[in-house]
């Protein structure tokens, strides 16, 4: 047997046209999703065995971070909230994300990522004991909030159709057409009760609640990025975690294509597929986040060797509190080192010249530094797991 989840319903509404472009649109079809909170669930063994060993490497990261939480649990959120906003095409660099965290002038790409990490370390911790509405909608807040055209909309659920593909103008050629709003509010009723179940294997839970999420598609925008941070919140209820985050869409956007395909296949009722993916895509993540934290943790005696720092330096001083502050100015630089503004000013420019840290801002009032090697280990997770990928196709306008 596999998970018993019926396909997607549908219903004809009807459509009026806002432009002359679809002025022969009268009405469109949206899908009904299933009601899951009952759902029965029956794993085929291979399924089963690959959630079992996705749980076992979730656990392993949870417990080998916990001797250095302060420095992996930050690199783990940052790089599962980068590579969340790259699958739906919010590109930015470490460097703009670094300027963005520091309050500095940075692109609307990088305040974006900022709006998910905050939402998603927001959800995610509060996943203790429940996931809620109210904590869903915090998070969406989080992300859309500072988004010019969709401030209006952060943190409420949609009351306006939307669709994913096709045209700007109207649903008739889509490639999803979610609920009509009014189904929204029981259908995320449905999901949160979902969630509190003990009965399901939690890897196989989380999927189902993302696949679920993701055919409400209950706010405006923003909703893959929130859907994503949804598999690491019942993770964490479920007892997975209890530290850290796991970067699996940095996994699953090196396979996009197959991502949205899964989700395609779960409104025909055919969820293993997605299943079978986040499963291999949080065992191979994890195993990769351990390769990370080694590196990390080797780090600071590399810096130390290269800049040929003295013991109870400045320099020093600075470089053994790097990877648990990786983003920093003058005025905390000066806390960090514990020495005079001199001395510091003399240890940021040798750590610069070792290339050990690299300013990330251009202004002179207000420098920002970055331990370069910290933020890039982000890139460098998300090239390993890309290896063995296929190539990506374009991603599916979404609303």
């Amino acid at each position: 047997m596999t998970v018993s989840v019926p396909p997607h319903g549908e219903e004809t509404l009807p459509w009026v046209p806002s432009t002359r472009r679809d002025r022969r649109v009268t009405s469109y079809r949206a899908s009904i999703p299933p009601a899951i909170k009952d759902v029965a669930v029956a794993p085929r063994r291979e399924l089963a065995a690959a959630c079992r060993k996705a749980e076992l490497a979730i656990r392993l990261l949870d417990d080998s971070a916990a001797a250095q939480l302060a420095v992996i649990e930050p690199f783990l959120a940052r790089s599962e909230a980068i590579a969340s906003s790259r699958i739906e095409a919010q590109i930015t660099t470490v460097d703009q994300l670094a300027r963005a965290q520091a309050g500095g002038k940075a692109p609307e790409s990088a305040r974006s990522v900022l709006g998910a990490l905050t939402g998603l370390r927001s959800l995610v911790e509060g996943s203790n004991t429940a996931i809620t509405l109210q904590a869903l909608l915090h998070a969406h807040r989080s992300l859309m909030i500072a988004a010019p055209s969709e401030s209006a909309y952060a943190g409420k659920l949609r009351e306006v159709q939307n669709w994913i593909g096709g045209s700007d103008y109207s649903p008739s050629r889509a490639a999803h057409v979610p609920p009509a709003p009014g189904r929204v509010p029981a259908l995320m009723e449905d999901l949160i009760a979902f969630t509190e179940r003990e009965d399901i294997d939690p890897v196989l839970q989380a999927a189902l609640a993302h696949a679920q999420f993701e055919s409400i598609h209950p706010f405006t925008d923003g909703n893959g990025r929130v859907g994503r941070s949804l598999i690491n919140a019942v993770w964490r209820r479920r007892g997975l975690t209890q530290r850290v985050t796991v970067p699996v869409a940095a996994a699953i956007a090196a396979r996009r294509e197959q991502y949205f395909d899964a989700l395609a296949a779960y409104r025909g009722g055919e969820f293993e597929e997605f299943t079978l993916l986040l499963a291999e895509a949080a065992s191979r993540t994890c195993a990769e986040a351990r390769l990370s934290a080694e590196t990390l943790a080797s780090l600071p005696a590399r810096w130390r060797e290269r800049v040929k720092a003295r013991r109870g330096s400045a320099a020093a001083r600075l470089i053994a509190t790097l990877l648990d502050q990786p983003v920093f100015d003058a005025d905390q630089a000066q806390l960090m080192s514990g020495a005079s503004s001199a001395a510091t000013y003399r240890a940021i420019a040798e750590l610069e010249a070792g290339a050990v840290i690299r300013p990330v801002t251009q202004s002179k009032r207000h420098m920002v530094w970055a331990a370069g090697e910290v933020l890039d280990e982000a890139e460098a997770l998300a090239a390993r797991l890309a290896d063995d990928a296929p190539a990506g196709g374009a991603t599916p306008r979404r609303r």
